[in-house]
């Protein structure tokens, strides 16, 4: 029964249009003109860029790669970095190719990255719209549009970043009522990219207990009373 309820939830996930509408062009458009506005990184995001630059520029040469020069004193993954240069290589082979600085190269992996988290994004509102319809699916991009950190932000590499991409794809599964994957969503990000994601783990997994314990509560009391009253009829 677990496993087809699970189904049909997947197979929901997935019944919306996958196709980008005008409000996702509208956060997108505001994210790119942030990182035309200001493409330059802070020193929070030199980890990140620096290993972007190093996959696309030194590939399999890992002998030349900073990090292993500059370390740094907490350890950090290449998953997220990995991800964005895979992405960014065609278009950077093509700026090679044409001999524009390594500063488009930057551009490009920034937009890459703004674009998966507000991919993860759309499929959130997405789920918005099946549930509450299409004007609060609206009034969410409304909200997003009109606020400054997050369309700013989501071209950043940084960690928080990257985690909020797969928080915005577990939040999406959230909605849809598929538990394992929003649980499998946030144990990866909170084991890859960011710790502190267990205070999001916490009350999304109570949530999901307490709404099992109540189902199978529900379902006891509604055996229970069929029982009931087919005892009665039985007598009758």
């Amino acid at each position: 029964m677990a496993s087809l309820l699970s189904l049909k939830a997947g197979s929901r996930f997935w019944s919306g249009k996958i196709m980008l509408d005008r409000w996702d062009m509208l956060l997108m458009a505001i994210a790119a003109f942030h990182v035309f506005l200001a493409p330059y990184t802070k020193v929070e995001e030199s980890f990140n860029v620096q290993a972007i630059h190093d996959i696309l520029y030194h590939r399999h040469h890992l002998e030349k790669y900073d990090h292993f020069e500059f370390p740094g004193v907490v350890p950090r993954t290449f998953i997220g970095a990995l991800i964005v240069s895979l992405l960014s290589s065609p278009f950077v082979a093509a700026i090679n190719l044409i001999k524009l600085p390594k500063l488009y190269a930057l551009l490009i992996a920034r937009l890459i990255l703004g674009g998966i988290v507000l991919s993860g994004l759309h499929l959130f509102r997405l789920q918005v719209r099946l549930k509450f319809g299409q004007q609060v699916s609206n009034l969410f991009a409304i909200m997003i549009a009109l606020q400054f950190h997050l369309l700013f932000y989501c071209s950043r590499p940084l960690p928080n970043i990257f985690a909020l991409a797969v928080v915005n794809l577990a939040y999406a599964f959230w909605m849809s009522g598929l538990p394992s994957a929003t649980l499998k969503c946030l144990v990866f990000a909170m084991a890859v990219f960011r710790c502190d994601i267990v205070l999001l783990i916490c009350p999304i997994g109570l949530h999901f207990l307490l709404t099992s314990y109540i189902m199978e509560r529900c379902k006891v009391l509604c055996n229970y009373s069929s029982f009931e009253h087919r005892l009665t009829l039985s007598r009758l």
